[in-house]
């Protein structure tokens, strides 16, 4: 319906969306006057001019002019709906100078990956993050089975890591303290909304991308809702990402149950075209290895061209990488992908004594490193110092970025 009476097309509702201060009627009647009269001396310029020829090519130049700086101040004006409208060189040249960064996929999930995308957004765009789905404590738990969908918590954490609006992380990490909704944390419930909507998870996730205008994209390892299982050494079988932390002992492989039949077909056209497939920072057992493990993925990883890149993590986890050095970590990333990394980065820097402790207390060690095993299986380690300064043992994601992006 149109509304307003002697307002034309500027009541109709498709308009509404326009901030009534931006002034953008006045900047198209602007635009559509100098049309008018461009048009109009270009005819009078034209082989029986009715004006001295100067004269109207001087109509021409002016209706020019006017229709360039209408349209200026119209685009400018629009934009400031959105940003400020000095801002807009900026934001176009960064976007311009990182759609020309390489093309990366990583591989993870949980508190790692959405670091590590953090700072590598901010030396390309062409950037796609393939999320584990297998956590099954906390929120995301509760929510698998309540609705019988994959992880969410990770994807929002991802997806919040590669937007560009500073807001967004914090919106999507606010965890509800009462009522229904108490121990959920925003994101997730959006992510579960899209869902329900939609009826599709693969379907909620591409909605999810395009609402929240990211610096590439975010995908699950499957669309499925799987679960970790996995083998110990002592020959016990656990199933669920928490039942492995608690079982304790060392695992021998890990699997997904069901054997997912389904993976998105934006996450094999990234590793087609990829430059870097980088592989955590994370949990080995429980974010990294479970990312790849869907068949056409690794298989897809294996085939790939690209530079293959294992990030270790600082610290062991208790229950999963108890006594793990950096070349068991190694090792299990090799025999579950079935394919050897390219380059295994080690951070070899020293840990300041207090988060030693702190992590001690936690049953948390650095990972030991010795560089001879990885030089007779023919693997190259970037070693250096990727910490975050801090009270933390973590990855530092800018270091850690310019570290991997100068390998392509």
């Amino acid at each position: 319906m149109w509304s307003g009476k002697g307002r034309g097309v500027w009541a109709h509702p498709a308009w509404r969306w326009l901030h009534p201060g931006m002034r953008v009627k006045r900047y198209a009647a602007l635009a559509g006057l100098g049309v008018g009269m461009a048009a109009w001396g270009l005819g009078q310029a034209l082989p029986l001019p009715a004006l001295p020829p100067l004269a109207a090519w001087g109509v021409a130049a002016l209706g020019g002019g006017l229709l360039v700086l209408g349209v200026r101040a119209m685009n400018r004006s629009m934009l400031s709906a959105f940003t400020r409208p000095e801002e807009v060189p900026e934001r176009v040249y960064v976007r311009r100078r990182l759609e020309r960064g390489p093309r990366v996929v990583a591989f993870g999930g949980g508190t790692g990956l959405s670091r590590a995308l953090s700072g590598l957004k901010e030396g390309t765009a062409n950037l796609t993050a393939v999320v584990a789905v297998t956590d099954d404590g906390g929120s995301t738990g509760r929510l698998r089975l309540a609705y019988g969908l994959p992880a969410v918590g990770d994807l929002v954490d991802c997806l919040a890591a590669l937007s560009d609006h500073p807001a967004l992380p914090r919106l999507l990490a606010y965890r509800f303290r009462r009522g229904e909704f108490s121990g959920h944390t925003f994101g997730n419930l959006f992510l579960v909304t899209l869902y329900e909507a939609s009826g599709d998870f693969a379907e909620a996730v591409r909605q999810a991308n395009a609402i929240l205008n990211l610096r590439g994209q975010v995908l699950p390892a499957t669309p499925q809702a799987v679960r970790l299982a996995a083998r110990l050494q002592d020959g016990r079988r656990v199933v669920g990402e928490v039942a492995l932390r608690e079982a304790g002992g060392r695992v021998r492989e890990v699997g997904l149950e069901p054997e997912p039949s389904v993976v998105m077909g934006e996450v094999l056209e990234a590793l087609r075209r990829a430059d870097l497939v980088l592989l955590g920072p994370g949990s080995l057992y429980t974010s990294v290895i479970p990312s790849f493990l869907p068949g056409p993925i690794r298989e897809a990883v294996r085939r790939s061209g690209a530079l293959v890149v294992y990030v270790v993590n600082l610290m062991t986890e208790p229950g999963e990488t108890d006594g793990y050095t950096a070349y068991d970590h190694y090792k299990a990333v090799a025999h579950h992908l079935g394919r050897r990394p390219d380059v295994v980065v080690v951070h070899t820097a020293p840990i300041p004594e207090p988060v030693l402790r702190r992590y001690a207390a936690e049953g948390r060690h650095p990972v030991p490193y010795d560089p001879r095993p990885f030089r007779v299986d023919g693997v190259r380690v970037l070693e250096g110092d990727f910490r975050e300064a801090g009270e933390l043992a973590q990855h530092d994601p800018r270091k850690l970025a310019r570290a991997v992006l100068k390998l392509v």
